[in-house]
Parts: C-alpha cells; sequence; structure tokens
C-alpha cells in the first residue's frame, strides 16, 4: 500500500472537490451518465467497487435495490468520506489498494471501477482477481482515462488545453504529470493493452464505449462543444462465461 496515496495530500482533496462542484466537470457531465447506463438495474446485485472514492455510487446503488455494496479504497480521506455517506446503509469500505485486493471466491454479480485503473500498474493479477470473485454470468464495468488522454499529459504544461498532442502511443507504462497541484504517477496503456488484459483473464467483452458528449448533459455549449474534440474517458463492459 503506498506510503501516502494520492487524495490523501490535503490540498489535493481541496482542489478535487472543488472541481467536482463545477458545471459541466468531466466525471458528471461525461463519465457518470455512461457509466450508469452501462452498469443498467442494481436491483438485486451484489456488487464490488475498486478503487471506490467516497463510495457515491455504492449509496446510489444500494438505493436503488442492490443486495450488497462493498467499496475498496486504499486513501484514508476517500475512505471517511465513503463511511459517512454509507453510514445510513448496509455498504462496507475495506481500506486496501487494487493492487494488493483478493477475492473470497465467485462472490459479486458486478465489478465495478470508475477512474481508478490508470493507477494500477499491475492491471493482469487484478483482472484475474475480478474474474475469480465473479459469479458465471456475473459483469465487469470500468472507465479509465482514455489512451489518447494518457499519452498527451505534456499538453496539460500550460494550462486548459486548447490541443491534445499524442506522443509515444504504443510505449506502454508509467506516466508522471502534474494533476491538481501535485505530481502524480499514472499508467498509459493502448486501448488493444486493455482489450487483451479483459479477454486474457477469461471475460467475454461486451461493450467498448468512448466519452462521446450528450448534449443534454451540458449547461455550456462551449464546454459541449470542446468536449467533442476528443474523447477523455474509455468504458469496457465485459462478463464471465456462465
Amino acid at each position: 500500500m503506498p506510503d501516502k496515496p494520492f487524495y490523501d495530500n490535503p490540498s489535493v482533496q481541496e482542489i478535487y472537490f472543488a472541481h467536482r462542484k463545477r458545471p459541466d466537470n468531466p466525471n458528471d457531465a461525461l463519465e457518470r451518465p455512461l457509466f450508469l447506463e452501462l452498469a443498467g438495474d442494481l436491483k438485486g446485485l451484489d456488487i464490488v467497487d475498486l478503487g471506490c472514492g467516497d463510495a457515491s455510487f455504492g449509496k446510489e446503488a444500494l438505493e436503488q435495490g442492490a443486495q450488497s455494496y462493498e467499496g475498496i479504497e486504499v486513501s484514508k480521506a476517500m475512505l471517511e468520506r465513503a463511511q459517512k455517506i454509507l453510514a445510513s446503509t448496509p455498504g462496507k469500505i475495506r481500506h486496501e489498494a487494487i493492487e494488493t485486493w483478493r477475492a473470497n471466491g465467485d462472490e459479486a454479480d458486478l465489478v465495478t471501477s470508475r477512474l481508478a485503473l490508470h493507477y494500477t500498474e499491475d492491471l493482469g493479477t487484478v483482472f484475474q482477481e475480478i474474474y475469480n470473485v465473479l459469479r458465471p454470468g456475473g459483469r465487469l464495468i470500468f472507465s479509465v482515462e482514455h489512451p489518447v488522454i494518457t499519452s498527451s499529459y505534456a499538453s496539460l504544461v500550460q494550462g486548459k488545453r486548447t490541443s491534445w498532442t499524442v506522443d509515444n502511443y504504443f510505449k506502454s507504462g508509467a506516466r508522471v504529470h502534474t494533476w491538481l497541484g501535485q505530481e502524480v504517477t499514472k499508467y498509459h496503456r493502448t486501448l488493444e493493452d486493455y482489450l487483451d488484459l479483459v479477454m486474457g483473464a477469461g471475460l467475454r467483452l461486451e461493450h467498448v464505449r468512448e466519452s462521446r458528449p450528450q448534449k443534454e448533459n451540458f449547461h455550456s455549449e462551449e464546454e459541449y462543444e470542446r468536449r467533442l474534440r476528443i474523447p477523455l474517458f474509455l468504458f469496457i463492459a465485459a462478463r464471465k462465461p456462465a
């Protein structure tokens, strides 16, 4: 487990949650609608959420009738927020890194991970554990920063991006850049890498989606047009064979 997870830095927390309150922020305008569309009906499901953050999805899932929810989160700051959000629910949180999480047999109908796996170096092991925890017919749905984003961090040095220069696309691995005022390491993978990892774990690919913006999710016409230029997020849905 890292000595100090990125989101445990107080300045990062402050900037991040301020960012999440902005109108048309990418998480709410782009990631959330498509993730929920792919997730569909959650009633009766046992859910494991890797890198759950503040577990807002867990509360929403349980309110929709999910049978159970367990979030995996390495950040103590996020863990505390998650515990407060889930306080009046049967949801559970485990303080653990995604890399060290291990399945306890096939006990989940749905495994989710939202914008967390690009912080994870050894995804091969993670996907194998996801396969192990899923019941036959169970699903995996995850979102990550799109490979064209993780290969264009140099465009961020001038502040708000007006162009996206993709470079070293086929060189998978760690990419260090400054985000939310601090250096952070994320792992770049090509689209091919992600698909090979998912199918290599024995999962059957069902959907590959990109964060095509939907106009009804934006307040600003200008921001909507800007988000049409390049995909920010990649979504993959897969299923364990029945």
